[in-house]
């Protein structure tokens, strides 16, 4: 009988004892585990993440040569580590209100020594459209804001590429010299990558490039298609043209027909850039030699030069 007690005591005792050290023991951090994602959820926070990054990267456009990785891979740029290269800036307001593209290609034109002035180059050489609208079967067809300034650079427009101002190079150059007795020619450049852009700064030449306004983000306006080529068109707000004169390491300096000598991010115009065409034209001095002393200058795509 007296066992039985003694073992019962001692049960309480060890039960009490135990109650009393989880009390007083300290109490350890709660964790909370990381949740199960599911194989569709991961998918998904993939998905969203890759949309934020297309967003802000890339926009589905018209199609336009560009430099194949071959090409970029075996080529050398000649770049300093930074260039500038000093130049007169001429602003498009108030005439041309949208007419940055022709303001820009006067303000190069001007660099190299010719007498072009702006209205004068956007009323008598720019390519004007005001898009030739039509409907067939729903769809709506215009000229190309490659080909043409679409709208009117001295009122309301929408803009133009490379091609035009090819166009209004060809128009104005042929039988024009520079003060110094020098003739240029205009080369459409376009899908040049920045390196290459930043080796003509190197080496002197200033660069006629697109991307937008104060560098901010392309907005999507409307699509049409190509009134000669059947192609579908993609035109976006904030479009903008001016001279690259200049970079170093974290910046690049543009003479803006809108702003004057400014300076931006280098790798935000890398990226606006890429989203407007990458659409680029330098001039060249034309040298005459035997194959081509009976031509007139014209731009190198009509010489195969």
């Amino acid at each position: 009988m007296n066992g039985r007690i003694f073992v019962i005591i001692l049960c309480v005792v060890i039960i009490v004892f135990a109650i009393v050290s989880i009390t007083l023991l300290p109490k350890r951090e709660e964790r909370v585990m990381p949740a199960m994602v599911s194989a569709t959820e991961t998918a998904a926070t993939t998905e969203a993440t890759t949309t934020t990054f297309t967003e802000e990267t890339t926009i589905t456009t018209t199609a336009i040569p560009m430099t194949t990785a071959a090409e970029t891979t075996t080529k050398t740029f000649i770049m300093p580590q930074t260039a500038y290269i000093e130049m007169e800036n001429i602003l498009q307001l108030p005439e041309l209100p949208t007419g940055c593209e022709i303001t820009a290609f006067t303000i190069l034109l001007n660099f190299y020594g010719y007498d072009a002035e702006k209205t004068d180059m956007a009323k008598n050489h720019l390519p004007i459209s005001w898009g030739n609208v039509k409907t067939v079967d729903g769809e709506v067809y215009k000229d190309s804001f490659f080909e043409y300034f679409i709208g009117d650079p001295f009122g309301n427009g929408y803009g133009c590429f490379a091609p035009a101002i090819m166009k209004a190079a060809e128009s104005y150059l042929p039988g024009r010299e520079t003060e110094s007795g020098k003739t240029y020619i205009a080369e459409n450049i376009s899908g040049a990558t920045p390196e290459e852009l930043y080796s003509y700064i190197g080496a002197g030449t200033p660069v006629l490039c697109w991307a937008t306004d104060g560098m901010i983000e392309p907005e999507y306006k409307e699509s049409w298609i190509d009134n000669e080529t059947g192609e579908k068109l993609d035109w976006y707000y904030h479009e903008h043209c001016f001279v690259l004169v200049g970079y170093d390491d974290n910046i690049v300096t543009l003479s803006d027909p809108m702003k004057g000598i400014i300076s931006y991010n280098r790798q935000r115009f890398e990226l606006r850039y890429s989203q407007m065409y990458s659409q680029a034209i330098i001039l060249k001095e034309y040298e005459y030699t035997e194959s081509n002393s009976d031509l007139h200058p014209q731009t190198l795509s009509d010489t195969g030069m």
